[in-house]
């Protein structure tokens, strides 16, 4: 089983860096952190997959974005400097079997993000402008307990979040239910933002493999 294993992270990491690569730039993407890009970053996974997948590539700068939903075949790739900031509004936020995220994804395969980068969930700010919509009675109580998280997956396979910093998310900074073949590398997650949150939740994943992933989490002693 472990050989099994070791052979399919082999094959399935390089992957994140094959197929065509696209620029976010050409599609309108702003690095100025003050756009919201979520259009624009979805017209761009929207095109990359029905050119037969590849990679979006995030340059240095900061991408103000609410949720993406990544499709079969594409990445998305962080270089260092890139930082994609989650929007302060729960209005931007989708979700998947539940959970509601920043990248999203449910029932795709061959899907990611990778690099040296930063994905910023500006909890704080999230959780007091979700705070005011509940008291203003714009949305349920019940809601204020699925605060978004970093990356949700759902029923996916083939996997790779590797290389990034994942921080201050409202939520989870990941979570992934009935997915197979993940593979999470080299991952700092300071999840600072909210108190009692966790870095990793997971539900019926088979072939799921942490490997170097560590967490800085409000709550001492709190499991990944």
């Amino acid at each position: 089983m472990k050989f099994v294993l070791i052979c399919w992270l082999a094959l399935c990491l390089p992957w994140a860096l094959q197929g065509k690569e696209y620029h976010a730039s050409l599609f309108g993407v702003k690095s100025d952190g003050i756009t919201l890009n979520s259009r624009s970053i979805q017209k761009a996974v929207d095109f990359i997959q029905e050119k037969g997948g590849g990679t979006l590539v995030f340059s240095v700068g900061r991408y103000l974005t609410g949720s993406i939903r990544l499709k079969s075949n594409v990445m998305i790739e962080l270089r260092e400097g890139a930082v994609l900031v989650g929007a302060s509004s729960p209005y931007d936020y989708i979700s998947v079997g539940g959970v509601r995220a920043l990248i999203v994804a449910e029932g795709e395969q061959n899907v990611g993000v990778f690099g040296k980068g930063v994905i910023d969930g500006q909890g704080k700010g999230l959780v007091a402008s979700l705070t005011t919509q509940i008291q203003k009675g714009y949305l349920p109580e019940a809601i204020s307990q699925a605060s978004p998280a970093l990356v949700a997956m759902k029923g996916c396979k083939s996997v790779t979040v590797t290389g990034l910093h994942l921080q201050d998310a409202a939520g989870s900074a990941l979570s992934f239910t009935d997915c197979s073949q993940v593979a999470l590398t080299d991952l700092w997650i300071k999840n600072q933002a909210v108190p009692n949150m966790r870095g990793l939740v997971q539900s019926n994943c088979v072939d799921l493999v942490a490997t170097r992933v560590m967490n800085d989490l409000v709550a001492s002693g709190k499991k990944p």
